[in-house]
């Protein structure tokens, strides 16, 4: 079974009275991340940490040699979600808000190096355009050891018919569903059109000299622990190319 930890903001009054951000609050943060945290406990999977608003840092997810603790949080559970606004900056990189400095207002990937000798496999972001669907390379430094990145390259909607995006993806994963479509179809909705994107990397036999094996990626064979096969760890010395996939819904 899998391990999973949460980090949930909804309150932004810190960063706006401090002028890092003009982002307004949102409203649904903690229907979705509680509904992904019941569904999962409710299956027999561990949750190791649920920070909420302030208690959440954007060390949680820095890679250690950076000055975060990752080892301690994002990089020591198999499953991370995260909730925030989010975007992404010129070279690719993903940005995401916090509402306390923590030692700084927002995170950026440039500074994330996941499954790098710890657990780190999945990291699930319900945050605005945190993909650069134009530079998706610029994402290639977290992967060292993690699976799959689970993000948006347009908006991701706050609203009540949102409200079970969270719940939806936890079920979708705990019944067998692979992480990349539990992703897309979890966070899918009937008023708005969410923008939901996974990307992973890979091995020389899934590039296979220019052809790309999409039946040997992590997009298609690696599912939750307990409920279908899990794919080995990729080091950064074996990974050969940059896969995604993205959905309208």
């Amino acid at each position: 079974m899998a391990n999973f930890g949460i980090d949930a903001i909804r309150y932004f009054n810190h960063a706006r009275a401090a002028g890092v951000s003009t982002a307004d609050d949102l409203t649904y943060t903690f229907n979705r991340a509680n509904g992904f945290d019941s569904k999962l406990r409710g299956a027999g999977h561990t949750r190791s940490f649920y920070w909420a608003n302030t208690d959440c840092w954007e060390t949680d997810i820095r890679d250690t040699d950076q000055g975060g603790d990752d080892r301690t949080y994002v990089d020591n559970v198999d499953l991370f979600w995260i909730e925030t606004h989010g975007g992404h900056e010129g070279d690719g990189q993903a940005r995401m808000l916090f509402d306390t400095p923590q030692t700084a207002w927002r995170t950026y990937s440039g500074k994330w190096q996941l499954g790098e000798n710890w657990n780190a496999e999945w990291v699930m972001a319900y945050s605005c355009e945190t993909v650069d669907r134009n530079n998706v390379v610029g994402l290639w430094n977290i992967f060292a050891g993690l699976h799959i990145y689970c993000g948006a390259w347009d908006s991701m909607y706050d609203g009540f018919t949102t409200d079970e995006c969270g719940e939806d993806v936890a079920d979708n994963l705990i019944h067998g569903h692979t992480v990349s479509h539990a992703w897309h179809d979890g966070v899918s909705d009937w008023a708005v059109d969410n923008h939901p994107i996974t990307v992973c990397v890979g091995d020389a036999a899934t590039w296979n000299n220019g052809n790309i094996r999409w039946d040997r990626s992590y997009l298609n064979r690696d599912h939750l622990w307990g409920h279908g096969n899990v794919e080995p760890d990729l080091p950064p010395s074996r990974q050969a190319c940059i896969l995604w996939r993205w959905t309208e819904g």
